[in-house]
């Protein structure tokens, strides 16, 4: 996270409006706050000038109408109210009195508080419960008090700890450099000042549909008016033989994550099995902490189904910079104790293994209850399940794609807080259709990708910029159509892009965006 510095004009002494554009943003500060300046045709607005989730200096970010959008990981926020309206980020700004005379801008020392009324159309015995506290579970349950719900509301989970930011755990969290209080996305007292009744290692049995319960564990039967499944996705399994005594972690969960941290305290060597995101933000982390890394990948390059050969290959040679052995287009066939045994019968020497070979969406629950399955939860474009009382958000949900006539899953933390935020809208009773563009960011070493929209099949890949000197775009295209953009240390360019996808501009809008930028 980023520290606030307080700089740039005095904003209770004012700024003239001339120095102001419309459209534009001016950091300054009020005594020790730091205050951000924005001008809309005749009206002003003043938040705080550093996003909620990791401080990154909204001054930078990109206005889209009354709202501002955060350059590092896209969060959104309302302008008139400070409210946090698309995730990653869950607190709000606050927001400053501004006043005029003349030409003289003045923001106020006080900030207002902001308060949502209760929503009218909300009955208070309505009971929505939610199953799963990653992104979609907890911005649901965020958003739900948000807008004002006044019904109750339950979040299950499985798991001992409060819900947590999980990104960090295979970035800075297990590099040593995001300490533990980082990690939990609020404090408990939150939760019950809310309204929000967190239950903590509470696991499900079985969901009914037709009686609207669902059975727990313990033989209590929970009923709900509207359920919202955030089940996520699992860690994939290897089905190799494993030998008695081999140390084999996944990371996944928050306790994965220190069970690898104290394993590897005590270890030199680690192979990494997959070379994916997950494996790959790992492998960094354990590089900086000084082990010994290998990673075994099926790939020719790694990444590159995803980003493309360019930048896989970017990213294979950043990762041997920092001293990274790679043993790519080679599976395992063998874990024993002390080393991976490869397909082609060669062998690498390892304390430990890490397994990072994807997911698969956790639709267990979901079957059980009859729900329609394909590759994952099958929803309709305002996330409800074909059983109309359960909507479903996150990693295990398929909805049908804005930018084209393909369903798609997705495994990003914002897309997946964003649905949630999205279905718990929903339940409350709107008809909304979840049109976000999808959106990841991925962390090696001091590089940092950004990531909008979805490119499963791309034919084509043209690259601006330079990703040797940190600056660069490249752009996909499926049959002409724009279908994803990559930046390397462009968030100007990531968020323009991202606000022209869901305004569904033309193609060649697009390509002058990024053409123009470079």
């Amino acid at each position: 996270m980023a520290t606030e510095t307080v700089t740039g004009p005095d904003l209770q002494e004012g700024i003239r409006l001339s120095e102001l554009a419309d459209g534009g943003m001016r950091a300054g500060h009020v005594g020790e706050d730091a205050v951000l300046l924005v001008r809309k045709g005749d009206d002003l607005f003043a938040v705080d000038a550093f996003c909620t989730h990791y401080h990154a200096p909204l001054a930078d970010g990109l206005v889209v109408g009354e709202t501002i959008r955060c350059p590092w990981h896209h969060a959104c926020f309302e302008l008139r109210t400070g409210q946090a309206s698309g995730a990653p980020a869950m607190r709000p700004l606050r927001v400053y009195t501004t006043a005029r005379d003349g030409d003289l801008i003045r923001v106020l020392p006080e900030a207002p508080a902001v308060t949502t009324p209760p929503d009218a159309s909300a009955a208070t015995h309505t009971h929505i419960v939610i199953i799963g506290a990653g992104a979609a579970g907890s911005f649901a349950a965020a958003e739900l008090h948000r807008r004002g719900f006044a019904g109750r509301v339950t979040l299950l989970t499985s798991e001992e700890r409060l819900p947590y930011d999980k990104p960090n755990l295979s970035k800075d969290y297990l590099a040593g450099k995001a300490p533990e209080d980082w990690i939990p996305l609020r404090a408990e007292d939150e939760y019950a000042g809310d309204g929000i009744a967190l239950r903590l290692r509470t696991k499900v049995d079985s969901i009914d549909a037709v009686k609207s319960h669902v059975l727990l564990a313990s033989g209590e039967r929970l009923a709900f008016d509207r359920l919202i499944l955030a089940t996520g996705a699992r860690p994939r399994q290897l089905d190799v033989p494993v030998e008695a005594g081999a140390h084999v972690h996944y990371l996944r969960t928050w306790s994965d994550a220190e069970a690898l941290k104290t394993a590897v305290a005590e270890k030199r060597r680690v192979v990494v099995i997959g070379a994916s995101f997950i494996g790959l933000e790992t492998a960094a982390s354990l590089r900086e902490l000084g082990l010994d890394v290998t990673v075994i990948g099926a790939e020719e390059r790694p990444l590159e189904r995803v980003l493309g050969r360019e930048i896989g290959e970017f990213i294979l040679r950043t990762h041997e910079a920092h001293g990274v052995r790679f043993r790519l287009g080679r599976r395992p066939a063998e874990i024993r104790t002390g080393s991976v045994v490869l397909d082609d019968g060669s062998s690498e020497a390892c304390d430990l293994v890490v397994a990072g070979i994807g997911v698969e969406p956790d639709v267990t629950l979901a079957e059980r209850a009859g729900l329609a399955i394909d590759r994952g939860i099958v929803v309709n474009d305002c996330l409800q399940t074909s059983a109309p009382n359960i909507y479903a958000a996150g990693d295990v949900a398929r909805f049908p794609y804005a930018r084209s006539s393909q369903s798609i899953r997705v495994e990003h933390w914002a897309a997946a807080g964003r649905q949630g935020q999205a279905a718990a809208r929903n339940a409350m009773g709107q008809r909304e259709s979840f049109r976000d563009i999808p959106f990841f960011w991925s962390q090696h070493y001091d590089l940092v990708f950004a990531y909008v929209g979805n490119a499963q099949r791309a034919d084509d890949a043209q690259t601006f910029g330079s990703l040797g000197a940190g600056n660069a775009a490249v752009v996909f295209r499926d049959q002409g159509r724009v279908a994803a953009v990559a930046t390397l240390f462009r968030d100007d360019v990531s968020l323009a892009v991202e606000a022209a996808m869901q305004r569904d501009d033309p193609d060649d809008a697009v390509m002058e965006l990024v053409r123009r930028a470079f």
